[in-house]
């Protein structure tokens, strides 16, 4: 019999989404929790397979549907509060209420999945990543961040998220170390001998595992940093550290078009195009061919890339439009986290 799967949103709309989703048969049969999780325990957690924390709209659920990922093989996820380390809040990280990672990591801790996969913002990078890759160390994970955007899915967007993977060490050719009564570990014992082999190894092919220590994990947040970040304020596109400069910056007279183009020209279009012919066909084009022409004619608008608009800005007609939006914009992108499910599956 296939485990079921366990899905924890303490936002009632989205839950009854969750529901449905079920229903539909889109994502895997389980139980919606709406509890907050910081109610819920290791226990409650018992007899599940895949487990989604802050599961919004099902994102990683029907990541593993997209991936082949079988329904009842364990897996963790949880898209933790992007809030505090947002480029649009105030970027207050562990001194803010909503920093919500160490209730997962207590779960982590007490369950000791065999896998997680997170997801967050690219401001995590510097104000949290190095905590959060130290947290699953500590716990006896072999942890791993990496950059991966929405648009390298050919998603319309650039989106850029930081994706996290823990996987349980006992899991990656090694058994954890023995340990004694006392809590030393047995130097002695096979198995603690072929653990000290296999976290040599972890570390050696890059692996940020408990033998890699807070160098490589300093250089690794360097780098993804350096990913976020890499276009500096006046060259063109801006990320993380240029929208915080951007945003201190503000009331100052200064001009936030970069580069203007004509909306009357041909081809060309504005921030505020609403033409619905237009739209459509772009529409149609991307999911004929997977290709978003529109990035080729976008404008530049207070340092970030806009392409040209190819979805009504206007909602008239739909109903609960507020709830539906604030969902889908803080849901993930699943061909994203497929993608990342189908390497972790091979």
């Amino acid at each position: 019999m296939t485990r079921p799967a366990y899905y924890n949103e303490n936002d009632l709309y989205l839950c009854g989404w969750l529901r449905n989703l079920i229903a539909a048969d889109l994502i895997p049969p389980g139980d919606v929790d709406d509890r907050d999780i910081r109610s819920v325990s290791a226990d409650d957690l018992r007899g599940y397979g895949q487990c989604h924390f802050f599961a919004g709209i099902g994102g990683f659920a029907y990541a593993c549907r997209l991936a082949g990922w079988p329904d009842g093989k364990e897996i963790w996820t949880g898209g933790f509060p992007c809030q505090p380390f947002s480029v649009a809040g105030r970027q207050r990280a562990q001194a803010d209420d909503r920093h919500l990672w160490p209730e997962l990591r207590r779960l982590v801790a007490s369950a000791r999945p065999a896998l997680f996969l997170g997801e967050n913002v690219a401001g995590l990078i510097p104000l949290g990543l190095d905590g959060v890759l130290s947290d699953l160390e500590a716990e006896g994970y072999a942890s791993r961040a990496i950059v991966v955007p929405a648009c390298a899915v050919n998603a319309p967007h650039r989106r850029d998220r930081v994706w996290i993977v823990g996987r349980r060490l006992a899991d990656c050719g090694g058994e954890r170390r023995q340990q004694e009564p006392g809590g030393a570990p047995r130097d002695d014992a096979p198995d603690a001998r072929r653990a000290s082999s296999g976290d040599h190894q972890l570390a050696s092919r890059g692996e940020s595992g408990l033998a890699d220590g807070d160098g490589e994990r300093r250089r690794e947040a360097r780098r993804l940093c350096g990913r976020a970040t890499q276009w500096p304020a006046g060259s063109g596109e801006g990320g993380v550290e240029y929208a915080s400069d951007e945003r201190r910056r503000e009331g100052r007279p200064q001009s936030t078009v970069r580069q203007w183009v004509d909306p009357t020209a041909d081809g060309a279009g504005s921030l505020g195009d609403t033409d619905g012919a237009r739209s459509q066909r772009r529409i149609e084009h991307w999911q004929r061919t997977g290709e978003w022409d529109a990035w080729q004619t976008s404008q530049t608008l207070a340092g970030r890339r806009v392409p040209e608009s190819g979805i009504r800005l206007l909602a008239d007609g739909i109903s609960a439009r507020i709830p539906k939006l604030r969902a889908a914009g803080n849901s993930i992108v699943p061909p994203v986290a497929a993608e990342i499910l189908r390497a972790l599956r091979g």
